[in-house]
């Protein structure tokens, strides 16, 4: 690894500007200490990640307003419409699996006060190391399983990539995603506080893959998955899609998968035999897609 980080770094591009190169740590590290500040004034854990995530997104949105990556990848009106009705539903479906998380927490996961921050960021490293282990296999089995490719491969039905078309996922797909990768913490101990951070870090990382903005991760795009890893999990060539994890980048390199190539891109994102699908427009149709083919 440390050879393509040399060759990462020689061969880095000069016109690659500073805002794309801070952009990711930034973004994270800014909402990180808004959601810490809500915390520090006795806001309720599950209220303060609400109201953070919501900021987030915010946050993202504005990024691809001062940096974007394509113009041809805006999201037009139509875009908002149908992803907006895919948040309200898949928000549902997301917030079930949360809740079931969280019911499950106040019997299994200890509450704790934060007294020593850095044996707190370092449990909440672990779980979120341990979430995105489960999140990779099951996003995986996804791209490897005909059945449940059926529900995931809808969200690889758009043809650009933009943050709020995140939300371009089957209910089904999501609910189990949600579950698989979020129980599994809870019965390993992790105490609630580092379950939600861990959670909310993996949301983040969720929409900000998608995100169209111009960002650059740099040497840490060997550590840490963002855009640029995310797009050629997108390409319509099967070989180039890879990345399975969304937060970290440990699990595509331990098992054979990751893909990374700094500032370059596929020559396109979609799928073979798009009639497979419907168009990422037809939310209705998509909906019901896997359950009549």
């Amino acid at each position: 690894m440390k050879s393509l980080i040399c060759a990462s770094l020689s061969s880095e591009q000069p016109d690659v500007s500073l805002a794309s190169k801070l952009a990711y740590p930034v973004t994270l590290g800014s909402n990180l200490l808004f959601v810490y500040w809500l915390y520090q004034l006795g806001m309720e854990v599950g209220t303060l990640f609400f109201i953070g995530f919501f900021v987030a997104l915010l946050s993202m949105a504005v990024l691809e307003q001062l940096l974007p990556y394509r113009k041809d990848w805006q999201a037009n009106t139509k875009d908002w419409a149908v992803n907006g009705l895919y948040f309200l539903i898949n928000g549902a479906v997301d917030n079930a699996a949360k809740v079931i998380v969280a019911s499950l927490a106040i019997f299994l996961a200890p509450a704790t006060a934060i007294q020593n921050p850095a044996l707190f960021f370092g449990i909440t490293v672990l779980a979120l190391i341990t979430n995105d282990f489960f999140g990779y296999w099951w996003h995986r089995i996804g791209h490897e399983s005909k059945l449940v490719w059926r529900f995931h491969g809808i969200h690889h039905a758009p043809e650009k990539l933009f943050m709020f078309n995140n939300n371009t996922v089957h209910f089904g797909d999501l609910l189990i995603g949600s579950l698989s990768s979020g129980i599994p913490l809870l019965f390993m101990g992790f105490s609630q506080e580092a379950i939600a951070l861990a959670l909310y870090i993996a949301s983040f990382h969720s929409f900000f893959a998608h995100v169209n903005a111009d960002v650059r991760m740099g040497v840490l795009g060997y550590f840490m998955m963002g855009p640029e890893h995310h797009r050629f999990h997108h390409s319509i060539k099967t070989e180039e899609a890879k990345n399975y994890s969304s937060i970290t980048a440990i699990w595509d390199h331990l098992f054979g998968t990751f893909l990374y190539r700094p500032g370059e891109a596929p020559e396109k994102i979609g799928i073979k035999g798009p009639n497979r699908f419907p168009e990422s427009n037809m939310l209705l149709a998509s909906i019901i897609n896997p359950f009549t083919r």
